[in-house]
């Protein structure tokens, strides 16, 4: 038996057109933090002061995170 040239059923399908599959994104557990990432609007630019003092006053932050926390990675994926 051969799959080649033929359509594969998924069997995700009917819930994913209909909007009631279930992602790894939709889970919830208790305790649980969420993140967001905020990006530079200059594509190619170079910060030179980045103050997160705003950011760390919003009420439910648990913490602000920037390069500088990071370690020196000169390898792999963060280079």
């Amino acid at each position: 038996m051969s799959s080649i040239g033929s359509s594969a059923v998924r069997s995700d399908a009917g819930a994913k057109a209909t909007g009631t599959a279930r992602y790894t994104v939709d889970v919830e557990l208790p305790g649980m933090l969420h993140a967001a990432v905020v990006r530079s609007p200059c594509a190619a630019g170079r910060i030179g002061r980045l103050d997160t003092t705003a950011a760390e006053a919003l009420p439910g932050v648990y913490a602000v995170v920037t390069a500088a926390d990071q370690p020196p990675h000169r390898h792999g994926i963060v280079i």
